[in-house]
């Protein structure tokens, strides 16, 4: 009998070894990747004038060339009005800085810091999150932009692919991004059957999706496309800026909260969450909500929703949470994360230009 106890403890730990050896091999491990394009800021939006539709160079070849690839990039389609003119009175013309806030000639930034008691445990999960209590936190960064290239992503170490990761704390750094927030993992599943990626106006990947993707324009719009939605082509001719694969999405048309999700079951837990949200052209805000600690439990995506709603947003989007979710402020932490910083794949980035 402990002959057998024995054999069959060892079968089991060598199963155990070779799952967790295939689970780093397919994600852990970098796979071969792609060199991030680089941010073209002269040749897309800086010099060009509102209202004026420009296709660059490599879209008029259709190809973008990088180091390792060639990629397709988006049409240049700015908006119709000078965004330093419509928000003038949030920007300075020099820079002014504070621990919660930052502004200059292109740039506004305010950050506020919320705490409340929901009243409401989460029993989901078998009841583990009932030991976080019902306390909410969350930092919300209200953002104005001058122009749209403040509003900036990245890959980590710099490529697109499965595997690569750092910190968003060093990328920020790198960037000299003013502020800074995890995205959507973009890699997960490795990238089958896991939407379409575009970054900085360069087209990644084009992949079928069962879930929303989130997507801002060059002329500072957003729109939310449900799965039979995306039609790349048409992204590219509109103008697609950035776009991002996790969701849900979480206001409707009208910027009322939803009470149903297109996600699964495990992302309607509460959790440590990072969304962002649309105002106007020019006019963000991203959320980034503390969880997993009995000071903050996270948020469920009704909750969230409601926030976006109080706070008069036209559109808003969940991106990844739980660890990945992170924010830094002027090269600080500015939430109050359940665990030490996490490696994440990629990242937003708020910068003033340079």
């Amino acid at each position: 009998m402990k002959k057998r106890i024995l054999l069959i403890t060892i079968d089991l730990a060598v199963a155990a070894l070779v799952v967790l050896a295939v689970w780093i091999v397919n994600y852990k491990m970098p796979q071969e990747g792609i060199k991030a394009a680089t941010f073209p800021q002269k040749e897309f939006g800086r010099d060009t004038a509102p209202g004026q539709e420009r296709q660059s160079g490599a879209q008029s070849e259709g190809q973008m060339e990088t180091q390792s690839d060639s990629l397709i990039a988006t049409n240049v389609v700015m908006d119709t009005q000078d965004w330093h003119e419509k928000f003038a009175d949030k920007f300075t013309d020099t820079v002014v800085a504070t621990d919660t806030s930052y502004t200059s000639p292109d740039l506004s930034i305010q950050l506020s810091y919320s705490h409340y008691d929901t009243g409401m445990l989460d029993s989901s999960d078998e009841g583990k999150h009932v030991k976080y209590g019902t306390q909410v936190s969350y930092v919300l960064a209200d953002i104005y932009v001058g122009d749209i290239t403040c509003f900036q992503t990245a890959f980590a170490q710099d490529t697109y692919g499965v595997g690569y990761s750092e910190k968003l704390s060093d990328m920020s750094s790198k960037m000299k991004s003013v502020l800074a927030v995890n995205g959507d993992s973009y890699s997960n599943n490795r990238h089958q059957d896991n939407g379409t990626i575009i970054r900085n106006g360069v087209v990644y990947r084009n992949e079928r999706t069962d879930v929303e993707t989130c997507v801002l324009n060059w002329d500072g719009t957003m729109d939310i496309y449900s799965p039979d939605q995306i039609d790349l082509q048409k992204l590219i001719e509109k103008g697609a800026y950035q776009s991002w694969i996790f969701g849900p999405g979480l206001l409707d048309e009208n910027g009322k909260a939803k009470q149903s999700f297109l996600t699964w079951d495990y992302i309607r837990q509460s959790h440590p969450r990072t969304a962002i949200g649309y105002y106007e052209p020019g006019h963000y805000c991203l959320l980034l909500v503390d969880g997993r600690q009995e000071s903050s439990r996270g948020m469920f995506l009704e909750e969230m929703a409601k926030v976006f709603e109080d706070l008069g947003c036209k559109a808003a989007y969940n991106l990844d949470g739980g660890h990945c979710s992170f924010m830094t402020f002027r090269g600080r932490t500015a939430n109050h994360p359940y665990k030490p910083e996490y490696e994440v794949s990629d990242g937003i980035f708020i910068s003033a230009k340079q």
